[in-house]
């Protein structure tokens, strides 16, 4: 499989759609960059965004790269969150860089890193009108080439638009001797895609929201790039590496298109925000987020399987309806869960608290079409089981006790996550249904530990 080729043929095809106008994944790709820079990125001094760890990983490389080019830098150290020992997109980050940016005469900026670094670089570029690239450092994340960054904003994660990279460089040599757990989270995030896609149909069935048939193509193709891949990703294999990070590259190109993140993110992504959250919050442990992400997807994989058993004729869409609690109560009850992130919290609830009226049309419309609709949603899905075994193929993490998150956080993180963000999921539903703490305690039976 020809994966650049595979992705060439995507970027002509959907390039209305996409900021990112080039793609390489080859081995030394790096040496390759500065030509291919040059091609998409205006010509005059390039910012460059580093940390400690990406600096020694490519930006050294990158950098003499560039100089034998005869293009002009500046390296830009991202600052540490103080207390975490590693930078953090969030707000104080990315006004930092966007102020040096506005300071400076600089024509374009470059990212050298991941998830953190590039929507950090790609967010304040995008604020100061610049065009961003980015060299990746590990393929653990599918965020590369989407038009989304994910901030902590107000100690609340959020996933806000910018311009996405026009070009990004993996140079497989770098990637495939990255960290083992930073492999193991690339494929986390991109499992919970037959999941997630099914939460995006759900959402599209019972409430009308848009769903985008290109992009499902595309998430397809990049699915059929993970064939065989997850055994050999922690081997060094340089053809693994390159399917995992084509489909990465794939699955936020589907994002672009769709203009959302919906393609590849659902419920599993919330389990996965709270615990970043009250890690931030409340100085609590916390894993990358694909490994956080794959035990996720398992719980709401779970969530569809015992969807699936349900007697549509069971659901009393009446006691249902006349056990909604008022707004005012209710906003009373998420003041407790979440103490001092309330808040932040409570504007994204607000927003997806249903009223009486919503609830009815949406469950009476569940009852009566309700093999149409399972029909719909189970076109993507994939078993718990058939899941997991491919993480552990992987040496992902199964269980939320391999993510160092004790078990009430872990509780908490499926049964309240729903309320960080206004995007309706399986945890949405499954609390309308009135049957969310059931499928919460049977989750944590089955993915708590071993």
């Amino acid at each position: 499989m020809d994966i650049n080729a595979i992705i060439d043929d995507l970027l002509t095809r959907y390039h209305e759609h996409l900021d990112t106008r080039a793609i390489l994944i080859a081995e030394n790709a790096i040496k390759d960059a500065p030509a291919l820079l040059s091609q998409h990125l205006p010509e005059g001094k390039w910012l460059v965004g580093v940390d400690e760890h990406t600096w020694e990983a490519a930006g050294k490389d990158f950098t003499d790269a560039l100089t034998q080019a005869g293009i002009a830098w500046e390296r830009y150290d991202i600052a540490d969150r103080p207390g975490h020992g590693h930078p953090v997109c969030d707000d104080v980050s990315i006004a930092a860089l966007s102020e040096h940016l506005a300071a400076g005469d600089y024509a374009a900026a470059v990212a050298v890193g991941s998830g953190t670094i590039n929507d950090i670089v790609k967010y304040a570029a995008t604020e100061q009108d610049l065009l961003a690239a980015c060299v990746g450092t590990a393929p653990s994340m599918n965020g590369y080439t989407s038009k989304i960054a994910a901030i902590l904003s107000d100690g609340v994660k959020t996933t806000n638009p910018c311009q996405a990279p026009v070009v990004v460089i993996a140079d497989l040599d770098v990637m495939a001797t990255s960290p083992a757990r930073m492999i193991a989270s690339g494929l986390g995030d991109l499992i919970s895609k037959p999941v997630s896609n099914a939460d995006w149909q759900l959402s599209a069935e019972l409430n009308g929201t848009f769903h985008s048939a290109e992009a499902m193509e595309v998430i397809e193709t990049g699915s059929a790039m993970l064939d065989g891949v997850a055994p050999k990703l922690q081997k060094g294999d340089r053809d693994a590496m390159a399917g995992l990070l084509g489909s990465l590259m794939l699955s936020g190109l589907a994002m672009s298109i769709a203009g959302s993140s919906s393609p590849a993110s659902g419920g599993e992504h919330l389990i996965s925000h709270f615990i970043d959250m009250t890690a931030h919050a409340f100085d609590e442990p916390y894993d990358f987020h694909g490994c956080q992400v794959g035990v996720g997807t398992l719980t709401t994989a779970h969530f569809y399987e015992q969807l699936a058993k349900m007697d549509p004729d069971a659901i009393d869409v009446d006691a249902r309806v006349d056990a909604l609690s008022s707004w005012e109560d209710y906003d009373a009850m998420l003041a407790e869960r979440f103490g001092k992130l309330h808040g932040p919290v409570r504007k994204h609830a607000e927003k997806a608290y249903p009223t009486s009226e919503e609830m009815r049309a949406r469950l009476t419309l569940l009852k009566q079409n309700w093999s149409t609709i399972l029909e719909r949603v189970q076109r993507t899905l994939r078993t718990k089981d058939s899941i997991e075994e491919e993480l552990r193929q992987a040496d992902a993490p199964v269980r939320f006790v391999d993510l160092n998150v004790a078990r009430d956080r872990a509780r908490r993180a499926i049964a309240h996550s729903k309320d960080i963000r206004n995007r309706y999921t399986i945890l949405h539903l499954a609390w309308e249904l009135g049957t969310l703490d059931t499928w919460t305690d049977q989750a944590l039976e089955l993915l708590y530990d071993a």
